[in-house]
């Protein structure tokens, strides 16, 4: 599957630098807090909100069995992006840490078709490929095991070959009419 497209390297970099840019304050203290559930209402709502399409973006980034730090850093600014920043460094860190863990129970075609289940709506599951697909690129390289797994990742949330095609091909419209 050809996913490195101008566009997805635009959101690929895009991601990578919102995601490099630190929290103010580093502490481990949000890393407590989020693994005791202690967080704010809003930051407890955002983590179930972005949760099926972040572990979707980790699954194709842990595909090849390592995790780069570029691809840490677009997922990283992926979730700030979705929550409007409101998810600080160490929520996220917890978060890779838990769909780690699920990844190393269930095997990630479980996890595949748990997410499925959950990311129902078109546009929510078409955004997860597209966010995905910047996520696999982030290190330079798509791996072939990273590419298996945007084929499974369609399939699972019944996107046909063409309709990829379009999304990548409208990305690629979008990036050269804001060119324009």
């Amino acid at each position: 599957m050809k996913i490195e497209t101008a566009t997805i390297a635009r959101l690929r970099d895009a991601l990578i630098q919102r995601g490099r840019r630190r929290t103010e304050v580093v502490s481990s203290a949000e890393e407590v807090l989020t693994r005791e559930g202690l967080l704010s209402p809003a930051e407890n709502e955002a983590i179930r909100g972005v949760s099926p399409m972040a572990e979707v973006m980790y699954l194709v980034m842990a595909a090849d069995g390592r995790v780069a730090d570029a691809e840490v850093d677009a997922l990283r600014g992926a979730v700030r992006r979705l929550t409007g920043d409101l998810l600080q460094d160490g929520t996220v860190r917890v978060m890779l840490e838990r769909f780690q863990v699920k990844l190393d129970e269930e095997g990630h075609s479980a996890r595949l078709a748990h997410l499925a289940a959950q990311l129902t709506d078109v546009e929510e599951a078409e955004g997860a490929f597209a966010l995905a697909a910047a996520v696999a690129l982030a290190d330079d390289r798509v791996a072939p095991e990273e590419s298996a797994l945007m084929r499974e990742l369609a399939s699972a949330f019944s996107i046909s070959e063409e309709r990829v095609r379009a999304i990548l091909e409208q990305l690629d419209a979008d990036r050269a009419a804001s060119d324009s």
